[in-house]
């Protein structure tokens, strides 16, 4: 068995993702920085003439993706269908809903039209064995299980090996081997650990964590390609692509592509009392770093006096900073007024996070263990119907 089977591996598309941007036609550009990308992937493919396709996991940012957006996939999809690629697909925490009985994902649309294999199915490995190039693949994985989130998704499963080249798909946390995330929160959701791997598993297709990361371990090559896109502060140091894989015999050999990202800075600057009229002294500084297509941050660090604070005019910054940037936020979390100390607090950005802020003070200062219990019981319950509805 000689002949190669190429394999483009790709994660984490979060189409229709909803970015914290007032300006309509800035944020719908936003949103198309992911759908070039994932155009760029499928170029690639087609081009690099692979044979099989896989995505694991939170193709759309929603389960309930907007009409626009569930047609650029299908014809994404299609195109891939149509150039004889082989395409694979589970389901990640965005995908599968996490309230309810109604467990339809939005991805098995494409193998309803016959256009891709879908592993919906959350509490079972699914498989499908194929021919690529004279040689059997053997395909296994499982969707993201939003019901139990903390359970690693491999405990009682057998991971078929029913192939001479077998590969498993899983939305997961890998927890092993100098793996870290650069998204703390990620980081215990659905773990599968370095011992999961059994020996005939060639190939361990992940998704979940935003960074990409590829290890080697009881001769399985384990990847996670990362997200196609910058989509937190915390991802600001990774490397964005996908994963081209090389199967040939007892060899595997792999390469991440990069993609173009849109450019994200985040400037820290020290104010002081001899910083002077803020007003001047901040858009001088950010001058520096005009950008009309990039992503500012600017963190002020230091102390000032309260005439600074009293003329610091923060809409008028605004103002300024939209015509040197695509968009721009300002941190005062460690600015220092003097006599008032620290007074801008961490801004809490969506409904599920002032609720979670909120039951959690709630919790920390319950009388009873039953009442401890009954306001995490209520907190799990708000959170689900937060997520599901945004």
């Amino acid at each position: 068995m000689s002949n190669t089977v190429k394999i483009v591996h790709c994660s984490d598309l979060h189409l229709d993702r909803t970015f914290n941007i007032s300006n309509f036609a800035l944020a719908m550009d936003r949103k198309n920085d992911l759908n070039r990308n994932f155009s760029t992937v499928v170029d690639s493919a087609i081009d690099r003439k692979a044979d099989l396709f896989l995505i694991t996991g939170d193709s759309y940012d929603r389960v309930t993706p907007t009409n626009a957006t569930s047609v650029f996939l299908m014809e994404n999809i299609r195109r891939l269908h149509d150039a004889g690629i082989r395409i694979f697909m589970i389901g990640g925490n965005h995908d599968v809903p996490k309230i309810g009985k109604y467990t339809h994902l939005a991805i098995e649309n494409f193998e309803s039209a016959g256009l891709a294999r879908v592993f919906h199915k959350s509490d079972t490995l699914q498989q499908d064995v194929v021919e690529v190039n004279g040689a059997t693949v053997c395909l296994s994985g499982k969707s993201y299980n939003t019901q139990d989130e903390s359970t690693d998704p491999l405990k009682g499963e057998k991971i078929p090996l029913d192939g001479d080249y077998n590969i498993l798909l899983l939305h997961a946390a890998f927890r092993g081997l100098g793996v870290v995330s650069s998204v703390p929160d990620y980081i215990n959701q659905s773990p599968v650990y370095a011992d999961d791997v059994v020996k005939g598993l060639t190939y361990l297709a992940l998704g979940h964590f935003h960074n990409s990361f590829v290890r080697e371990h009881r001769g399985c090559l384990i990847g996670n390609p990362g997200s196609i896109e910058r989509l937190t502060w915390n991802e600001l140091n990774d490397k964005k692509g996908f994963l081209w894989i090389e199967l040939e015999g007892s060899k595997v050999r792999w390469e991440h592509i990069p993609l173009k990202t849109r450019n994200m800075q985040s400037l820290d600057l020290s104010v002081t009392k001899e910083s002077g009229n803020l007003n001047d002294f901040i858009p001088t500084f950010l001058g520096q770093y005009k950008d009309q297509e990039a992503i500012i941050r600017l963190v002020l660090k230091g102390g000032i006096s309260q005439a600074q604070y009293n003329q610091f005019r923060i809409v008028d910054l605004y103002r300024i900073a939209q015509n040197l940037f695509f968009h721009f936020s300002l941190d005062r979390t460690d600015l220092i007024v003097e006599e008032y100390g620290r007074i801008f607090f961490e801004r809490i950005g969506t409904p599920k996070q002032a609720f979670e802020r909120h039951l959690d003070d709630l919790i920390a200062s319950a009388e009873t263990e039953d009442e401890r219990r009954l306001l995490e019981k209520v907190k799990d319950l708000g959170k689900e119907y937060l997520e599901e509805s945004t």
